[in-house]
């Protein structure tokens, strides 16, 4: 188990990264989110856009921007030509979204995108891992994270268990990191496994994948520390620098220290 013990960093130089900025300007209509505005939510993709390309760590050298709803990418692909100092790659992908199935949300839109857009990029072609992150949220703590591992990852992700009274499990899907050959063999293709009972949404499906590979080497199920979003949720349509959300992450932050062994 991780904790925050970890203070030396290790950069793993055999890795080669992918920053996968998933998106969704226009969302459909069944999607279940609150932010929907696309005028906000394209802000919130350049915003995010700008911020990766300004990072100097490895994890961010090479970005894919996959999109479902056909929207006009025109000034994201301005963003990436003029205001990238340092001559990152960003590749562009474009990629329609099906219908989603009745009684699951927009996490069985986002695995489609990914399936599609990973086996047409060219850039994955060229690196060995990959780091998804949703494309409207920036996570400044990213780098210290993926230092703070003692070996090169084959997955990263936070997940969770909940105390009485609720009941269950889930892993944040916002952002994680994986090898190209983890994806392949245990999230590709998962959302055909979505049920609108026990696996309607994202967050429970992708737990229930990767929980099967714990304890395998290079599999970290909890993020060595916080790696809180600035940005809008989607599903809430809320800041995350509320109160409430800023007394939830300082909570965290504290169990990840005392309690590891508590996922929270």
């Amino acid at each position: 188990m991780l904790t925050d013990s970890i203070s030396q960093p290790h950069r793993h130089p055999a890795v080669t990264w992918l920053l996968v900025m998933t998106a969704t300007i226009q969302p459909a209509s069944n999607a279940n989110v609150q932010r929907l505005d696309p005028a906000l939510r394209l802000a919130d993709y350049e915003r995010a856009l700008r911020f990766w390309l300004a990072q100097t760590h490895p994890s961010t050298s090479r970005i894919l921007f996959l999109e479902n709803s056909g929207s006009d990418l025109s000034s994201l692909r301005a963003i990436a030509t003029q205001e990238n100092s340092a001559g990152k790659p960003v590749e562009f992908l474009s990629i329609p979204a099906g219908p989603i199935p009745a009684g699951l949300n927009y996490g069985y839109s986002e695995m489609e995108l990914l399936d599609a857009g990973l086996d047409r990029s060219e850039l994955r072609r060229q690196t060995s891992h990959m780091i998804k992150t949703t494309g409207r949220l920036i996570f400044p703590s990213l780098p210290n994270a993926i230092d703070r591992l003692p070996a090169p990852p084959e997955l990263l992700i936070d997940c969770r268990r909940f105390p009485w009274p609720r009941h269950g499990a889930d892993a944040r899907v916002q952002l994680f990191a994986c090898s190209h050959a983890y994806y392949d063999q245990h999230l590709r293709g998962s959302q055909h496994s979505m049920n609108p009972t026990t696996l309607r949404l994202l967050e429970q499906l992708l737990y229930a994948r990767v929980i099967r590979t714990q304890g395998q080497p290079g599999v970290y199920l909890r993020f060595p520390c916080n790696i809180d979003p600035v940005g809008y949720s989607g599903f809430k349509g809320r800041s995350y620098q509320t109160i409430g959300q800023r007394f939830d992450q300082i909570t965290r932050a504290f169990l990840r220290r005392v309690a590891p062994a508590y996922w929270y």
